[in-house]
């Protein structure tokens, strides 16, 4: 199972989703079962582009979410968004198990 550490996100806007992918950050969320509120968090682009990270991600195996000091989430891939040249990830969607 891949472990990614994550911190939560404050700012949405879209000026504040610029300079987080400028200091090699990518955005996510984590969407919940039952329409909970969704959980907005912020990864290291360096561990979502390892390669075995990367393989990991594709193949839609469970993933372990260390988010602050909080208890560990358990989650699937559900989209991801490449940059259209670049090939590096540019927002993720994460699924709630």
């Amino acid at each position: 199972m891949l472990t990614i550490k994550a911190n939560l996100r404050i700012r949405q806007k879209k000026s504040a989703t610029r300079r987080l992918r400028k200091q090699n950050k990518c955005p996510a969320i984590i969407y919940r079962k039952d329409n909970e509120q969704s959980l907005s968090i912020i990864l290291n682009q360096n561990d979502i582009s390892h390669p075995d990270s990367v393989a990991q991600l594709y193949k839609n195996n469970l993933i372990l979410l260390f988010i602050e000091n909080k208890e560990p989430i358990i989650v699937k891939v559900q989209e991801i968004q490449y940059h259209p040249f670049k090939l590096k990830p540019i927002h993720i969607d994460f699924i709630r198990i």
